[in-house]
């Protein structure tokens, strides 16, 4: 069972009986190139996003100098050292206001992680609809405090931490009082279906009486569709245009066609959960009638005899007595022969 909802920003709401909240994770696939961002958030919404999600860091607080200037030499390397790569896979703070006017005009929100307090906010600036702690992040909780503190929703990830560390920073989002949602996740690229642990989702839920995603890094669609059987109100996906471009996380990410059977199948499932007092839905009577079992004579059973369960058995088609209303006519004097093989009916008896 979801928690209450909360809003983001935008007014859109998560958990509860909203709709899953289905975001496509740009991340660093854009390549630092604003046009490929640009095409990446339109991508987005054709395959049916909700929202889409970027990432702003600053380099001098995210790593040491030491690090910056290790030599990179990896096939998805934009530079030659580590500092010059992770440089080239980053957006200005205009760009970052230009994709969420465009994200908008599409209907989507517009959610990023933030990596540190610079860029938190530089982005509550911009105007973000949510705030993504990552991960890796969710032990930095001199960061979790600074955002909760801005009052705009938090999704929290959990891919590298056990409950006693997420327990800290719910613990500093609720200081803060700030709207939140905590998402199950496994920090692996990609991750194996049985490392994805969707059963989480009913612990975080249990514990922190809050709205609960999946981060999905497996491959495919199926995992994060059931996710949203098991209660997931938000659904996050790595997006790409195509997972042969270089960059690291291309490779696990979703290409605008599978995002889009992804999204169809949330949907699908959301309006297979229906309700939980089991409706009998329009066109079933006329199935049960058609298919379904009444009483029926045996033998032939002459005027006068008293009707005994022996005497009767279930036959179809189902427009008859039902085996839990017998008593109606068990016990009772035919007031008329019946044939046998014969559909029994009230008035044929006294």
């Amino acid at each position: 069972m979801r928690a209450p909802a909360f809003q983001l920003v935008d007014r859109r709401p998560v958990g509860g009986d909203a709709p899953t909240l289905v975001v496509a994770e740009i991340g660093q696939n854009h390549n630092g190139r604003l046009d490929l961002a640009e095409q990446l958030v339109d991508a987005a919404a054709w395959a049916g996003a909700d929202a889409i999600k970027t990432v702003k860091r600053d380099l001098s607080r995210e790593l040491t100098a030491a690090a910056r200037n290790r030599r990179y030499d990896s096939p998805h390397a934009f530079g030659d050292t580590y500092g010059e790569h992770r440089q080239k896979l980053e957006l200005s703070v205009e760009t970052h206001a230009a994709l969420a006017q465009r994200a908008r005009r599409h209907g989507m929100s517009f959610i990023a992680t933030v990596c540190d307090v610079p860029s938190a906010e530089q982005l509550r600036d911009v105007g973000v609809d949510a705030f993504k702690i990552a991960s890796r992040d969710l032990n930095n909780l001199p960061l979790v405090a600074t955002v909760a503190r801005y009052g705009r929703p938090i999704i929290l990830s959990t891919g590298m931490s056990s409950f006693t560390e997420v327990d800290a920073a719910v613990a500093a989002m609720r200081r803060a009082d700030c709207p939140y949602a905590v998402l199950q996740c496994t920090s692996l690229y990609p991750t194996p279906d049985a490392d994805a642990h969707l059963r989480s989702m009913a612990g975080l839920a249990e514990r922190y009486r809050a709205p609960i995603g999946f981060s999905d890094h497996t491959l495919g669609t199926v995992i994060a569709t059931a996710a949203v059987a098991l209660g997931a109100a938000i659904i996050e996906k790595h997006f790409t245009l195509d997972r042969k471009l270089k960059g690291t996380d291309h490779a696990c990410s979703a290409e605008p066609a599978e995002f889009s059977t992804l999204v169809e199948g949330i949907r699908r499932v959301e309006a297979a959960l229906g309700r939980r007092d089991k409706p009998l839905v329009d066109g079933v009577d006329a199935v049960r009638q058609k298919l379904g079992r009444s009483l029926v004579t045996r033998d032939r059973l002459p005027a006068g005899t008293v009707l005994d369960e022996s005497m009767l058995w279930l036959k179809s088609p189902g427009d008859g007595i039902a085996w839990s209303d017998r008593g109606v006519v068990v016990g009772r004097r035919l007031l008329r022969e019946l044939g046998a093989d014969q559909v029994l009916r009230r008035d044929d008896v006294e």
